[in-house]
């Protein structure tokens, strides 16, 4: 038996739900913009905290005279 998989993306399955009005859609894309934000965010804090865990840090004093030299 062959099993064919189609990877489809979030817009080709929003586009093919027939029975929902613009707002509905428009809800469902907001909705999914903001999981995916908050997907992101959790990635960057898990980032930091391996950072922390690894010993990657840098002392506030530092990163502040870097932001300081960059933009001043």
């Amino acid at each position: 038996m062959v099993t064919l998989q189609v990877k489809l993306s979030v817009e080709d399955i929003i586009a093919s739900l027939s029975d929902f009005d613009n707002s509905e859609i428009e809800k469902l894309q907001a909705a999914l913009f903001e999981l995916k934000n908050n997907l992101e965010l959790q990635v960057a804090i898990d980032e930091g905290l391996n950072d922390v865990k690894n010993g990657r840090v840098s002392t506030h004093e530092s990163v502040m005279s870097e932001i300081k030299t960059k933009y001043n």
